[in-house]
């Protein structure tokens, strides 16, 4: 026999043994506004001084956050302080300044959100002309280094969490000449997955955002050599059936989707946001 009250929030269920102590927060009734405030929350952004990290870091200020940007640029640090975040200069590749990142963002109180944005995404060319060295250092970054990162940071979230992984559409279908780039963002979504079955009894939520195309310096450089042959870059960037370019802020927003009660429901999941390319 199950009893629904309040939308759902309170549950007894005799044949499941659930009871209202192990649900999340999300059952007790919040405003909209109690659900997106970060206020109190601790959050590590990786790659976080450039667009789409710098965005989601931006973004997690404003939801009340106390924001950790860790990146390898050391000019980074202007930008953090710029937005009233603490800096740390990481590479991620490396176990002992990724440890240092994590260990700096929780503090003495822990950590609460991670958001595993670094990475790196040049056009790996043909299959025939990649070589090994190209393909292990993709996924040293992309994927071993992320793998470390929630590691270090589960252990800083005794109080449970949030970590969102930054994937993209290249790991959720193929595409020409980016063969190494698409297999380190498919084992993103697949990491994602079994992290948040793994992770789910502590408390921690893991989920991913495939992004699409989105303008920042860096896809505009990669992009330059197709300029000079006559692409125009910027009706490109916006093919998509919404028709506008996305920018580094609408990925930022469902970041801050996933890291709030917003989503306290969700994880395993990998939201898509593409402007509809791959509809």
């Amino acid at each position: 026999m199950i009893a629904l009250h309040q939308f759902g929030t309170t549950v007894l269920a005799k044949r499941t043994g659930l009871h209202r102590s192990t649900l999340s927060p999300m059952a007790e009734q919040q405003t909209l506004q109690q659900l997106i405030d970060l206020s109190g929350k601790r959050a590590l952004v990786t790659g976080g001084s450039k667009g789409i990290g710098a965005a989601i870091a931006a973004r997690l200020v404003e939801a009340g956050a106390a924001v950790t940007v860790a990146d390898l640029d050391p000019t980074g640090a202007d930008f953090a302080n710029h937005l009233g975040a603490q800096f740390v200069r990481c590479d991620i590749a490396n176990a002992t300044e990724l440890d240092e990142a994590v260990t700096v963002a929780a503090g003495d109180a822990g950590l609460d959100i991670l958001i595993n944005n670094a990475g790196i995404y040049p056009t790996t060319g043909p299959v025939a002309e990649v070589t090994d060295e190209f393909v292990h250092r993709m996924l040293d970054v992309n994927v071993r280094a992320q793998f470390s990162a929630t590691r270090e940071a589960a252990n800083h979230m005794p109080n449970g969490g949030a970590i969102v992984n930054l994937a993209s559409i290249a790991g959720l279908g193929g595409g020409a000449n980016i063969s190494a780039y698409s297999a380190s963002k498919g084992a993103v979504i697949a990491l994602t997955r079994a992290h948040a079955n793994e992770l789910g009894a502590k408390g921690i939520r893991v989920n991913a955002i495939a992004p699409g195309i989105i303008d920042t310096p860096g896809v505009q450089e990669q992009m330059e050599p197709l300029r000079a042959g006559g692409l125009d870059i910027d009706a490109r960037i916006a093919a998509n059936p919404v028709g506008i370019a996305g920018q580094p802020d609408h990925i930022a927003r469902g970041a801050v989707f996933l890291s709030s009660d917003l989503s306290a429901f969700i994880s395993g999941h990998c939201l898509v946001i593409d402007g509809g390319s791959t509809a």
